[in-house]
């Protein structure tokens, strides 16, 4: 279950209304078991492309189900660390500048741990992920996402466009491309 903290009040949601909390802003949640995939793979830094294979084949019918679902037609795994992933710093500045895009970001947790901070419905809160959540950042919210003190995160992303998302940076007038 993630953690959410509203910003300015500092406020955390009790556990119970969480789910509550993230429909009512229009925030899809759920959770996933994240045992289908070894966990030697889950906890290993960096992935060769076979083992990120086994990954996401392991969660393949869940993938399938909300592709037909919600209409996405692609999906990856990102890995961020410092260990296998040279542009971490300059990846996390993009990444914590505020944007939206023009789908939904979907990211589903396999191991470590991030922070979504979004503003719904007049409210900024934070929502910390963790190992078997799945999130879906509606298109056009205004938000960002960081790393814990961890600095580690497994997630598969799932697209609605080929090109992946395209972050809209609140600070300029241009649209931006984040790497994928």
């Amino acid at each position: 279950m993630p953690k959410i903290v509203e910003q300015g009040t500092n406020r955390e949601i009790p556990a119970s209304d969480i789910p509550a909390y993230l429909k009512n802003h229009g925030v899809h949640y759920e959770f996933w078991p994240v045992d289908p995939a070894p966990a030697s793979l889950r906890q290993k830094s960096g992935l060769a492309l076979d083992e990120q294979d086994a990954i996401l084949n392991a969660f393949k019918s869940d993938l399938e189900r909300l592709s037909k679902q919600f209409g996405y037609i692609s999906h990856d795994l990102i890995v961020l660390n410092p260990e296998s992933t040279p542009n971490l710093e300059q990846l996390l500045k993009n990444f914590e500048r505020v944007h939206r895009h023009t789908e939904d970001e979907v990211r589903f947790i396999v191991d470590g741990e991030g922070i979504f901070t979004l503003t719904r419905n007049g409210d900024t809160f934070s929502v910390t992920v963790t190992a078997g959540d799945l999130i879906s950042v509606p298109a056009g919210t205004e938000h960002y996402f960081t790393l814990t003190e961890t600095r580690n995160v497994k997630a598969i992303r799932l697209f609605q466009t080929k090109e992946g998302w395209v972050a809209l940076y609140k600070d300029e007038d241009e649209t931006a491309h984040a790497s994928r």
